[in-house]
């Protein structure tokens, strides 16, 4: 049974939420220094927009080549001896290929896997631009959902924020009037306080971390696999006296083209958990399904157009093992 199904997928959800209503139940009943209407105000929106993006994650799913019956491979040996090729709008536009120059294949899922595709031990499936499995959320974060993933991050750093500063402020007044010498402190409130202290830290510091790899635009198993990839070429360099260095492939060329790939191009995009305009303009055609993806022009023109050509030749003639061994690499990024 897969995570999101289990005990060990609802727990998560259930907890979130009780935490959230509880914080904010906390809030709203024992701070007597500032005007209700002001606490409710302010703390209500945010607890509303946060765990409706929190279940929008979860609703809308990352995505998954499963999702496409072209990506099925149909005979999984002559998939991997190369007698059985992925569609054609995914061998020409397929950027990353095994170490043997074929095309990946999960050989659990029995599907072509597209650029940045990885499957999920946990979720049980493969993954369409898998960024990461959140145990928070007991799903993945990958194509379709990283968008409302990074919102929801950024909702819940500033109502952390809202109820640090609030629970804050009734705690120093409390202290400072002397209230501390006749009357107990308020351990739910105190509660909150150290609880919001901990979940600011600990998304505020994720968030930003997110943010840094949505301007970069790279995953999370991206950056593990570059930087042992970094490590081999270091090796290699030592050994035979070269200066070959890797480069993000998917790097569109600066932070805030990376930002508006994902995020979209307008602050109504950005703050609000909607799709994408570009993602709606697009769900009549395969392009905005993380089926591939937008690389700088330079690269593009470079590999695609050696792609194309090799694409042609291949499905022309019968594949053989032996042809297929002998491809030259086209791909800058390999994986396993």
């Amino acid at each position: 049974m897969s995570e999101k199904f289990s005990l060990t997928g609802l727990f998560p959800r259930v907890l979130t939420s009780c935490l959230y209503f509880w914080t904010v139940y906390t809030t709203l009943t024992r701070i007597h220094q500032i005007p209700g209407w002001f606490l409710a105000v302010t703390l209500i929106p945010t607890l509303m927009v946060a765990l409706y993006t929190y279940y929008k994650v979860i609703s809308t799913g990352p995505g998954s080549p499963l999702d496409f019956p072209d990506l099925l491979v149909h005979d999984l040996k002559a998939a991997e001896n190369g007698l059985e090729l992925p569609p054609e709008y995914m061998s020409k536009r397929c950027m990353t290929l095994k170490r043997d120059g074929r095309f990946r294949v999960c050989q659990i899922c029995h599907v072509w896997k597209p650029d940045r595709c990885h499957h999920c031990s946990s979720c049980d499936i493969c993954i369409l631009k898998m960024d990461h499995h959140c145990p928070w959320f007991a799903e993945c974060t990958g194509f379709k959902n990283q968008k409302f993933f990074i919102q929801f991050l950024m909702y819940t750093t500033f109502y952390a924020f809202l109820v640090l500063i609030d629970t804050c402020y009734e705690l120093g007044t409390w202290f400072n009037s002397g209230s501390f010498s006749r009357e107990l402190i308020d351990l739910h409130l105190l509660g909150t306080a150290l609880l919001a202290i901990a979940v600011f830290i600990s998304v505020l510091a994720f968030s930003a971390f997110s943010i840094y790899q949505v301007c970069n635009n790279q995953t999370t198993i991206e950056l593990h696999s570059m930087r042992r990839y970094r490590r081999d070429l270091e090796i290699l360099n030592d050994s035979y006296g070269t200066n070959t260095q890797p480069e993000n492939i998917f790097d569109l060329g600066s932070s805030m083209a990376n930002w508006k790939d994902l995020m979209g191009t307008s602050w109504l995009e950005w703050l609000f958990p909607i799709e994408t305009y570009k993602y709606k303009k697009s769900k009549h055609t395969r392009d905005e399904k993380g089926l591939y993806f937008n690389v700088t022009p330079e690269i593009q023109d470079r590999l695609l157009s050696g792609r194309d050509l090799e694409d042609r030749l291949i499905r022309r003639v019968t594949p053989r093992p032996s042809l297929e061994a002998n491809r030259p690499p086209v791909e800058i990024l390999r994986v396993n």
